[in-house]
């Protein structure tokens, strides 16, 4: 049933896209109150305001399908995939996963402080590389078994985790941020 394959499709696409904006805000909010003295150095409120702009940016990308629209027009021009990729937009997505993963991995030292929001964001980077590998694995079409359509599925999903491990990994951290964030005297907040 192709047609029934389509909105389910559009649906998980728009969930994921949601689910990448809730990130985002969750880690915009973790930035601004660990740069406001939530008990860690500036780095870490850097790291977690790059990471909104980024889970921003996949947001979008998920909803207008820039990395797809990018590897076509590459494509055009007739230059080969890198690394062995089928197609340019997998080459895309595998490079935006890595530079993404290798710049947590590098302020890991930060992330120390809030090992719970490290452990999911690492989770998050595993199923996003599954979903980035299913996708490449993924026929253009599907066969007479079905299969592309199968593997589309389950990359979708693993999309769809990715996303809710990163919005957990951020919430995490911006409780955690709370929590360390020094609070004002009950009756000073009362004057304020």
């Amino acid at each position: 049933m192709p047609s029934a394959s389509v909105p389910f499709a559009i649906a998980l696409d728009a969930a994921v896209a949601a689910a990448l904006l809730l990130a985002a805000r969750e880690a915009r909010r973790a930035s601004r109150l660990l740069r406001g003295g939530g008990g860690t150095d500036g780095a870490d409120a850097g790291y977690w305001r790059l990471a909104a702009a980024g889970l921003a940016a996949l947001a979008l990308d998920e909803l207008l399908g820039l990395h797809e629209a990018a590897g076509r027009a590459i494509a055009r021009t007739g230059a080969p995939p890198p690394w062995g990729a089928a197609r340019w937009d997998d080459a895309i997505l595998a490079a935006l996963v890595l530079a993404a993963a290798a710049l947590t991995l590098r302020c890991l030292h930060g992330l120390r402080r809030a090992p719970r929001a490290a452990v999911l964001l690492l989770f998050g980077f595993g199923l996003a590389a599954l979903a980035a590998a299913l996708d490449a694995a993924a026929p253009l079409r599907a066969d007479a078994l079905g299969r592309g359509v199968a593997i589309g599925a389950v990359e979708e999903l693993a999309e769809l985790a990715a996303a809710a491990a990163f919005f957990a990994a951020a919430r995490s951290r911006r409780c955690a941020a709370e929590a360390a964030a020094p609070r004002a005297p009950p009756h000073a907040r009362a004057e304020a």
